[in-house]
């Protein structure tokens, strides 16, 4: 009589951001302080249709930057539909939840390729998974170059963005099993396993000639190929994940390490460090560094199954380039709740 409905709290509770400087070294602001309480709500839903079909969505940034304009409160929908043609075997449509980002490592999770991967947007795609214990999956599919929020209808095509995405599960659970710490920790649903991944995704030249008039928009501006591969594994309490890509037009390299321990199972920390390049920087007279690394030690307290506080500080690793003016990069700390109903 009801249908399944959660609601998401999240938000910065405290943020702290140090000094920053122009390109000569001199100071241009304080260190920044803001507290804060929970601004973003969101609803998930999920039903199913017969045998074959079930939906997912999230209506999504309710209270979201308030007092700063209609265009920063905009409310999202972001859905996921599936028919499955046999177990393990279906067709989604969607405009967020791709599978190409699924990692299949819960409790935490460490990076794969989707960390280092542009991701696709409104899109449609075909899954086949295999595996009661281990196993594989392939993930292929087309994307529309525009975010569903602002797509052009005689601009936009299905196949603007080509994606692929494979993983080999070599033990541990099943990818079809559904199941999670069978084989490892049950406190925590780890399996201890290893997972190896590769992905690439390919985008048609043109697309969009508003906004982008060759390959990818922003961080992967100009591009029309990505590829890269990926690396997990768990053990006990123990995780870790590498990931790694490179730009086939621009040359650019990108790479993401991630490492997690359960202290307690209701206590998590990770360490990441991560180089992503952002390709929209090159050739611009008042770009920085298009490498920008940093390190990102984080501990999360999961004060209930659903209600969970993470301080992550991140810090970058060395100083921004400019060629004309601008501020240095600035270490943070960002104190966040997400408390799920």
């Amino acid at each position: 009589q009801f249908d399944p409905l959660s609601v998401v709290l999240t938000g910065n509770m405290f943020t702290y951001k140090t000094i920053s400087k122009d390109a000569a070294g001199v100071q241009v602001a304080n260190p920044q302080y803001a507290f804060d309480v929970p601004a973003t709500v969101a609803l998930f839903w999920g039903a199913t249709i017969g045998d074959n079909i079930s939906i997912f969505g999230e209506l999504g940034t309710f209270g979201s930057a308030p007092g700063t304009g209609s265009a920063a409160t905009e409310e999202s929908c972001n859905v996921r539909a599936v028919y499955q043609f046999s177990p393990g075997f279906n067709l989604a449509l969607g405009n967020n939840f791709t599978n190409a980002s699924w990692n299949g490592v819960s409790g935490g999770g460490v990076v794969n390729v989707s960390g280092v991967l542009p991701a696709p947007s409104t899109y449609a795609e075909l899954n086949f998974t295999r595996g009661e214990t281990g196993g594989y999956s392939i993930v292929a599919g087309g994307s529309m170059g525009a975010k569903a929020s602002a797509i052009i209808a005689t601009q936009n095509r299905l196949d603007d963005i080509l994606y692929l995405r494979g993983k080999v599960k070599l033990f541990g659970a099943g990818l079809l099993s559904g199941a999670n710490g069978e084989f490892g920790n049950q406190y925590n649903g780890l399996d201890n396993q290893v997972t190896l991944g590769a992905g690439l995704s390919y985008a048609r030249k043109n697309y969009n000639v508003a906004t982008a008039p060759i390959g990818f928009a922003t961080t992967y501006t100009g591009e029309t190929l990505v590829y890269g591969g990926d690396v997990q594994g768990v053990y006990d309490d123990f995780l870790v994940g590498v990931a790694a890509s490179h730009d086939k037009d621009l040359k650019l390299n990108n790479i993401k390490v991630e490492a997690g321990y359960f202290i307690y199972p209701w206590l998590f920390a990770k360490v990441a460090y991560a180089d992503v390049s952002n390709a929209a920087l090159l050739n611009t007279a008042s770009s920085y560094d298009i490498h920008q690394p940093t390190i990102a030690p984080s501990l999360a307290w999961y004060i209930a199954p659903n209600i969970s506080l993470t301080t992550t500080a991140t810090i970058y690793t060395k100083d921004r380039k400019v060629t004309a003016t601008g501020n240095t990069n600035q270490n943070q700390v960002v104190v966040a709740v997400r408390a799920g109903f």
